[in-house]
């Protein structure tokens, strides 16, 4: 009887082991997203320089059209995507919460039968608040292409694909005022490459950051923070 009451206490010791194991992390990921900065204001990119008018291609003698003059000045916003590259403010000047985002650095990697994606996030604090995140909780690849076609999904950053690219000891301490800081990011995908990326402003997907994976076709440049 003493052996069967010993051997109860190992196993529901073990499972309760194996619950820790399993739920604290996710416990713990929440309670830091609780303590996030929630984002409300939109993102916006603005090019800096004026965008060439396009030059009209017609035969000899052939009336030249008018042709529609760009916006000025040139901006994206959600819903469209931004592009590799691009300084994306959130928060007006002014602002005490005033954020530049940037994408940088997309390589794809084969990994089996899967692929493994690596970029870097940029986050510039221009505001006088200090902003909590922590990207990799924030940040995955929404669109990718394959052999078969573009797909949409979520396909989120993971400790086993940054863990695979040297990815450790990242700082995720609060961003204060004036301080920018690269994070390093991975997650894994199906053959082929990815096409949108997504980072959540507040948490829940209401306001969203969405890149496509090229450069802007339009204009380059930073405006001033």
């Amino acid at each position: 009887m003493n052996e069967e009451r010993t051997l109860e206490q190992v196993q529901r010791g073990m499972l309760l082991r194996s619950i820790y194991v399993l739920i604290v992390p996710v416990m713990l990921m929440f309670a830091a997203l609780a303590c996030g900065t929630v984002v409300t204001d939109q993102a916006q990119y603005t090019c800096p320089t004026p965008i060439p008018q396009p030059t009209a291609t017609v035969l000899a003698g052939t009336p030249i059209p008018t042709l529609a003059p760009p916006p000025t000045p040139y901006t994206i916003a959600p819903p469209g995507d931004f592009y590799l590259g691009d300084a994306v403010f959130v928060g007006q000047q002014g602002a005490p919460l005033r954020l530049r985002f940037r994408l940088q650095n997309v390589q794809v990697q084969p990994a089996g039968t899967q692929n493994l994606v690596i970029w870097r996030l940029e986050i510039r604090n221009v505001g006088t608040a200090t902003y909590e995140a922590i990207p990799p909780a924030l940040m995955f690849i929404t669109r990718i292409t394959t052999a078969n076609g573009e797909q949409t999904g979520t396909w989120r950053t993971s400790e086993v694909a940054m863990n695979a690219v040297g990815f450790t000891n990242e700082n995720y301490d609060p961003l204060s005022p004036g301080a920018t800081r690269i994070y390093r990011l991975a997650a894994y995908i199906p053959s082929g490459s990815p096409d949108q990326f997504a980072y959540l402003l507040d948490g829940d997907g209401g306001n969203r950051i969405t890149w496509a994976n090229q450069s802007n076709p339009y204009c380059s440049g930073d405006v001033a923070d």
